[in-house]
């Protein structure tokens, strides 16, 4: 089956003959150089923040200042991006600005000890700005990019392309932070995530999408009622977004509320290497590697349903195996990396398209505006709740917490969601 993905996808690849072949290309691309990016600074920038000695609370900052950030402009993002005529190019000049933050951010690593953790956490979250238009944007330029009928197969490949490759990055990564003195070593981890993340910028900004017609922008007028009901069009819309956005809030809690306390759990508790979290890591993207090429060919058999339940359970399940590993027990770390890594990419495969499936051509920026905020609202409390709890309780106890929240996602997904062969059922 994998031959079979590789041979219809990379054929086009490698001799475009159409517009739809020649942004295929540059997609895969794109990922490709973005995935050294992902083994690279994301990977790596909560790493540092431990090994520098930073408390859970700024650790957990470096998810929810971001969020806090995206909240205040996901609304006027998806108003500011409906008015874009070109949203690729305007998009990928608000991913160059974002991508300007890592030499910032290697210039604060040089900074006193006590400093240097809050200044990283200050830049990392002011990216959260470009970041929220661009992020906007991209559902648009995804959806004009790639035909509807071929878009779960790319997304399949290219998320399978990102974590092989972000993957190997991470091992060699963690292999370079062992072995390379500070703080040459992380220094020259950010020099390289900056250098290609901006090439993989240059070559999405060459995606060929035509221009697309935009409305007139009426100016809103009246109460602050009447703008709240045009807030939450979405939910009133019958389209299916109240039941996306209760069951991803389920998963999103699962996934936030230890968001801040992953690397210093590795660091401080099971006191493991850098080389040794990139190997762990590098067996998650080959697993996420599988799952993406996997459930890319099937999401349509198998049902967003089934998929997102599955999701849950194999998710609360790895954080079971974290909650009970020690440093006699490592393995459980190897065990649960290998079910996460193959079922997530059975959620962000059936998310992407399910969000897609609900929103209107013409109204997408409002959806995505408005689904950006429900996903950073969680971002922003649920790390920061994580904390608290993990200052109260140890950090053992927010992952099964955080196991709890999982299951019920998959509790959710199996009631608001019909089988594929009936119609969705309308929630909001």
């Amino acid at each position: 089956m994998v031959v079979r993905v590789l041979k219809t996808t990379l054929g086009p690849m490698i001799r475009p003959q159409t517009r739809e072949d020649r942004n295929i290309r540059r997609l895969l691309l794109h990922t490709a150089l973005f995935g050294v990016v992902q083994g690279g600074i994301i990977t790596f920038l909560p790493v540092l923040l431990a090994r520098m000695g930073a408390s859970a609370t700024a650790v957990s900052m470096l998810t929810s200042l971001p969020a806090l950030l995206t909240i205040a402009f996901a609304i006027p993002s998806g108003s500011i991006v409906a008015r874009w005529t070109h949203p690729g190019l305007m998009s990928a000049r608000c991913f160059y600005i974002l991508r300007l933050s890592y030499p910032l951010i290697a210039a604060a690593a040089l900074l006193d000890p006590r400093i240097a953790p809050w200044a990283i956490v200050a830049i990392w979250g002011l990216t959260a700005i470009p970041g929220a238009l661009g992020n906007t944007a991209f559902y648009d330029v995804l959806a004009e990019s790639v035909p509807a009928t071929r878009r779960a197969a790319i997304n399949g490949v290219r998320w399978a392309l990102l974590f092989l490759i972000s993957g190997g990055s991470v091992s060699l990564f963690g292999q370079l932070l062992d072995r390379v003195e500070w703080p040459a070593n992380y220094l020259i981890l950010i020099g390289i995530s900056f250098v290609l993340g901006m090439a993989s910028i240059y070559i999405y900004s060459r995606l060929e999408i035509p221009p697309r017609p935009v409305r007139p922008t009426i100016r809103e007028r009246g109460d602050w009622r009447t703008r709240l009901g045009n807030l939450l069009i979405p939910f009133r819309a019958r389209s299916g977004f109240g039941a996306f956005s209760i069951v991803t809030l389920a998963m999103r809690i699962g996934f936030f509320l230890p968001a801040g306390l992953f690397s210093l759990f590795l660091v401080n508790t099971l006191r493991v290497s850098d080389a040794w979290i990139g190997g762990r890591t590098t067996i998650e993207s080959i697993a996420m590697t599988a799952g993406y090429f996997f459930w890319g060919r099937m999401a349509n058999r198998a049902g967003k349903r089934r998929m997102l339940a599955l999701l849950g359970l194999a998710v609360g399940l790895n954080y079971v195996f974290v909650s009970m590993a020690t440093t006699e027990r490592l393995y459980l770390m190897y065990f649960g990396a290998l079910l996460s890594g193959f079922f997530v990419s059975a959620g962000d495969v059936s998310l992407f398209e399910w969000l897609l499936e609900i929103m209107p051509e013409d109204d997408r920026p409002r959806y995505v505006a408005m689904n950006t905020l429900l996903m950073n609202l969680v971002a922003f409390f649920a790390p920061i709740a994580g904390a608290a709890i993990a200052e109260a309780a140890g950090i053992r106890t927010v992952y099964w917490l955080s196991a709890i929240s999982m299951v019920t996602c998959t509790v959710l997904a199996l009631a608001l969601i019909r089988p594929a062969h009936h119609p969705p059922r309308t929630v909001g």
